[in-house]
């Protein structure tokens, strides 16, 4: 495979490297690339090598990518096996934080409602699914980031009347959930993770890694960080970190772009390389994107280049009537199509057809695919469009101490749904009823738009 000038320098790299790559830029073929590099001038052995990357499937396809034997896994298949070289592991389910959830808020419902009026505020409703989410999202994100419980005592202390209430509940069912994982020896995602960090730390023979390949940097956490760095440290090895700060979309899972955009700060002796040629979208497209997303603070701007034009690659498609809108433009729509909606409901409510032609699912689900064409739904402006208006809750964005920056991951995630297309962006609009996003493309991008009325 012939390899642009900014891609061979990323793979000949052999000190720590950070690749910011923009969507389309070829990050996994450099990724397949640094892969045969090491191993054929005789870097590093197979055995010495490890990638990492995000999901099960961007796992096997790099495994299909590649003719070696070398240990490709996700950060927690990698956990579980330096855990089981030594220990037993008992894996909690991922609903076990909701039972417990569910019998704290009842039984507390039932001993305390009579006693506190802000105890009857927020218990008012016990079944009330935001607050059980709230609660879950938050230990989720706490543990993903904090090693102890020291942090969240300290946010109950500093805290007042409503807060303070919602920080006892949690503080509560966190020590409840803590102790019935020690009793029962048993381990949740992300103490599998912290478990593995420990193991490695204080232990001289563990693994015997000397390169590290990293996909969808942006994505980490930090008990996930931690345990790249226990292993770099202690094996003395490099590390190789791929990824797009415009593409965090993950943070609701704890995920800290900050790690990211600070990684040159980590570690020593970074090399910083941005791969700036874009082989899937029209220039037209990423100017749009590009200017869009960096309107956003914490972004890092990005000079793209791009191999081919189109005039106007994004089509704005106005329709009355969401239940017939997908036959009156199916002939529009090439045979390489994706739909893309920002929740799981979206293909009911739009009546998206099962076709050889339409393949449908949510944006966070398509990132690192591609179509010829991509059709995006649900571009309303209410609570459940895009941007979604349903925000955080005040204690986890406090939890995430990000400054406030409105639709900041939302408009990351319609970065991810624009970029997508290799030729045509199709937003579905309702007449009468704008997105911000759509109104804003509108404003400042007119000139790369085609308007449509179905009816």
């Amino acid at each position: 495979m012939e390899y642009n000038e900014k891609q061979i320098e990323a793979i000949e790299s052999l000190e720590n490297t950070i690749v910011i790559a923009g969507a389309g830029a070829g990050k996994t073929a450099t990724i397949v690339g640094k892969i045969y590099y090491l191993i054929k001038h005789k870097i590093c052995t197979e055995k010495e090598l490890l990638v990492i990357s995000f999901t099960n499937e961007a796992v096997n396809s790099l495994k299909q990518k590649i003719c070696y034997n070398i240990d490709i896994k996700t950060f927690h298949k990698l956990a579980l096996d330096i855990i089981q070289q030594s220990n037993r592991i008992n894996l909690i389910n991922d609903n076990y934080l909701d039972f417990i959830i569910n019998e704290y808020l009842n039984s507390y419902a039932l001993y305390n409602k009579k006693t506190n009026v802000l105890y009857k505020r927020i218990l008012k409703d016990n079944t009330n699914y935001k607050l059980k989410n709230t609660i879950k999202r938050f230990i989720t994100i706490y543990k993903s980031n904090f090693l102890d419980i020291t942090y969240l005592f300290k946010l109950y202390k500093s805290s007042f009347f409503i807060n303070k209430i919602y920080y006892k509940i949690i503080l509560d069912i966190f020590l409840i959930y803590q102790r019935e994982l020690e009793s029962t020896c048993s381990l949740d995602l992300n103490d599998l993770l912290i478990k593995a960090t420990h193991l490695v730390n204080n232990n001289k023979n563990y693994l015997q890694y000397k390169f590290i390949i990293i996909d969808e940097f942006q994505d980490t956490s930090n008990i996930r960080f931690n345990l790249i760095k226990s292993i770099l440290n202690k094996n003395k090895a490099v590390i190789f970190a791929v990824g797009d700060d415009y593409q965090s979309i993950y943070r609701f899972t704890g995920c800290d772009l900050s790690i990211f955009l600070n990684f040159k700060e980590s570690l020593n002796n970074v090399k910083e390389v941005h791969l700036n040629y874009n082989y899937r979208n029209c220039q037209e497209l990423i100017n749009v994107a590009n200017k869009f997303i960096i309107k956003n603070k914490k972004q890092i701007p990005k000079e793209i280049i791009c191999i081919k034009n189109i005039k106007k690659p994004i089509k704005i498609i106005f329709y009355t009537y969401k239940c017939d809108v997908f036959q009156k433009m199916s002939d529009q729509l090439s045979p390489d199509c994706l739909v893309l909606g920002r929740n799981n409901h979206d293909k009911e409510e739009f009546h998206i057809p099962e076709s050889n032609k339409i393949k449908y699912l949510t944006i966070h689900k398509a990132k690192g695919l591609e179509a010829d064409d991509v059709v995006v739904v649900n571009l309303k402006n209410e609570a459940t469009g895009l941007p979604s208006k349903i925000s955080d809750d005040k204690i986890i964005s406090k939890l995430l101490k990000t400054e406030h920056i409105i639709h900041e991951e939302e408009r990351r995630l319609f970065y991810v749904a624009l970029t997508r297309a290799k030729r045509f962006v199709y937003l579905l609009v309702p007449k009468h009823n704008y997105s911000v996003f759509v109104k804003e493309l509108i404003r400042d991008y007119s000139n790369y738009i085609e308007f449509i009325d179905i009816d």
